[in-house]
């Protein structure tokens, strides 16, 4: 026995952390469904084919009954002719005829059951219950009994439903029994094909505390992928999910690394310089006075690279938090505004006036069209003209910014939007700027999903497009 407790005890504690798994709950949910379809079984079937079984031996008693009215039963002689006409069970149904005179006849064993205290069940006086014992299930028997008259003959019919009640029984039993096999059965295969179904789930959780565990105890990223399980679909579009997830996560922390290195990189080449300045100056400062200005030019000029660097990072910064506020823009009158009042060293002409109406923020999409003319500007030589044209089709809205400078080459167009990047150092060394420029403009253009595409402007120059989707 204490073995036996042993066991159970052990088994318990492994089935207790399990209570609220998938497999549990769906063990649960089939257990209370059959539960639930037992008992509708288990009542409805008895019912329904009780109740039909008794409508036959009442059409057995109606049939007997009928026989009797239709027959004159006067005397002994009389009742002898009609029991040999009508063949019955003497186990199952028993009749009692009082004829007019007063006559009593019974069929065989008839008398025994008409003398027996009977019991009138509550729903109907129909049926009788005859006990010796209340707690003898055995000693239980049950009647049908219907009593018409005719011509001042009375006929009384009783039907021993023990027929009935057996086959109930049979019935109900089997119906348990077949139940009980399916419940077994069932909920073994419920769990089993639940354990199969959430085996791939318990591997995903698993993998997903380990990639979680290695990036804490890891400075090297997001390197380590879950698995893909190909069944079942909803798990493996889950891993899918979680892996294009971390893809992002991954991908965003490397950019954040590139841009801290980068930016430390940026900053570094202006202090250092200046830092050598002001050594060169401490050291030879007071013998040779005339390098003072030239060094304080020089650092001069590192400080407000720097200033410029500090500032595009905040803009970036601010770039990627701002909230945006989308409003219907004219964005033809927005450029002729901009034509007409900005200064640029280039004429900046617009070629296609007209009405335009765009759904953006009016003060970000003014500043990225500024960076965009202003990046144009930059690389165009002053007698060359910056043109601004709009177009519209049935699904976007598209403004271009034409230039005739130095333009970009086609490999480098995909890398122009990166932080710090900025295209052959030799021909652009001598443009100021920090490289952050068109990364502002992209995140600003990314927040309203305004797409930004770059193009060869043959023979010479870039043209940079922004497509605006139109409002359904």
């Amino acid at each position: 026995m204490t073995k036996l407790k042993a066991i159970f005890h052990h088994f318990s504690l492994i089935l207790k952390p399990l209570k609220h798994s998938s497999a549990a709950i769906m063990a649960h949910s089939y257990f209370f469904l059959l539960v639930i379809t037992t008992l509708a079984m288990g009542i409805s079937v008895p019912l329904v084919l009780g109740y039909q079984l008794i409508v036959n031996q009442d059409q057995n008693a109606n049939q007997y009954l009928a026989s009797l009215q239709k027959t004159n039963i006067d005397s002994a002689h009389d009742w002898q002719v009609w029991s040999k006409n009508n063949v019955f069970d003497n186990e199952v149904i028993f009749i009692k005829a009082i004829t007019h005179r007063g006559h009593v006849f019974y069929s065989e064993n008839a008398s025994r059951v008409a003398n027996q205290k009977h019991r009138p069940l509550l729903f109907s006086n129909n049926y009788l219950l005859d006990t010796k014992s209340w707690f003898n299930f055995d000693s239980y028997h049950l009647y049908y009994t219907k009593t018409v008259s005719q011509y001042g003959n009375h006929f009384t019919v009783w039907i021993n439903l023990y027929k009935v009640v057996d086959i109930i029984k049979i019935t109900l039993y089997t119906i348990l029994t077949v139940i009980c096999l399916t419940l077994i059965f069932g909920i073994w295969r419920v769990w089993q094909l639940s354990q199969r179904l959430v085996a791939p789930l318990a591997d995903l959780s698993s993998a997903t505390e380990k990639v979680s565990l290695k990036i804490e105890q890891s400075n090297q990223g997001i390197k380590d992928r879950l698995p893909e399980p190909t069944t079942p679909i909803e798990v493996n579009e889950l891993a899918k999910s979680f892996n294009q997830l971390l893809d992002v996560i991954g991908e965003k922390e490397d950019r954040e690394k590139q841009f801290v290195s980068d930016a430390s990189h940026e900053l570094k080449t202006p202090i250092a310089a200046i830092n050598g300045h002001l050594k060169l100056i401490k050291r030879r400062g007071q013998a040779h006075p005339e390098i003072i200005a030239d060094s304080l030019a020089y650092i001069s000029q590192e400080t407000q690279r720097m200033q410029r660097l500090v500032q595009n990072l905040l803009d970036l910064s601010h770039a990627e938090r701002d909230e945006i506020k989308i409003t219907q823009v004219n964005l033809g009158s927005m450029l002729s505004e901009i034509a007409a009042n900005m200064a640029f060293p280039q004429e900046i002409k617009m070629t296609t006036p007209g009405i335009f109406i765009v759904s953006a923020d009016f003060d970000q999409l003014r500043e990225i069209i500024l960076a965009l003319i202003e990046n144009a500007s930059k690389y165009s030589s002053e007698n060359k003209k910056i043109l601004l044209s709009l177009k519209k089709s049935t699904k976007n809205t598209i403004l271009e910014i034409k230039d005739f400078g130095i333009g970009i080459p086609k490999d480098a167009q995909k890398h122009i939007f990166e932080r710090f990047y900025r295209v052959d150092e030799s021909r652009s060394s001598k443009i100021p700027g920090s490289g952050l420029g068109l990364s502002i403009v992209k995140e600003l253009a990314d927040h309203q999903h305004i797409q930004i595409k770059v193009f060869e402007n043959h023979p010479q120059g870039s043209i940079f497009q922004l497509i605006f989707p139109n409002e359904p």
